[in-house]
């Protein structure tokens, strides 16, 4: 199972590392695989920035096609799916998210997480993740509240 975990996320790390027009020094990702559903998006920084860019907003940013974006975006849909399958196919719980974070230098660190989400909101979970590892609090009202919640609630 080890190899197989490895393997994989020398793949994650690699299409992170393809899909990043520019120079980087960290990049978080977040990772959800439900049933009949997957999701992933990541931010990274810039060699010597500390603002972030988010994944969605390469092709926007950059030149670079929207389709070619979209087969590496899909390539990490499939990468985390297949690493979801190891787990269950090992007998181990399978995890609902992750959070996979790359240092350029090629160092990671994963957290896994196996919180029920099939009744969590999207753009909650977006917005408590991005405070969580990215330190961002929402500038709109509706969502800034949503991290307030989230604040509070770990006492």
């Amino acid at each position: 199972m080890e190899k197989k975990l490895n393997e994989i996320y020398g793949k994650i790390a690699g299409t992170l590392n393809e899909t990043i027009p520019e120079d980087w020094d960290k990049v978080i990702m977040y990772g959800e695989v439900l049933e009949g559903a997957s999701e992933t998006f990541f931010n990274y920084y810039p060699t010597g920035s500390n603002k972030s860019v988010y994944s969605h907003d390469i092709p926007h940013l950059f030149d670079i096609s929207e389709d070619e974006y979209n087969q590496l975006w899909l390539r990490l849909i499939n990468y985390l799916e297949e690493l979801h399958d190891i787990f269950i196919q090992n007998e181990q719980e399978p995890w609902t998210n992750l959070t996979f974070i790359l240092e350029s230098n090629g160092t990671f660190k994963i957290d896994y997480d196996y919180t029920d989400l099939s009744d969590a909101d999207d753009v909650e979970r977006h917005m408590i993740w991005n405070y969580k590892y990215l330190g961002i609090i929402p500038q709109k009202e509706r969502y800034k509240k949503i991290v307030e919640e989230y604040i509070k609630s770990l006492g």
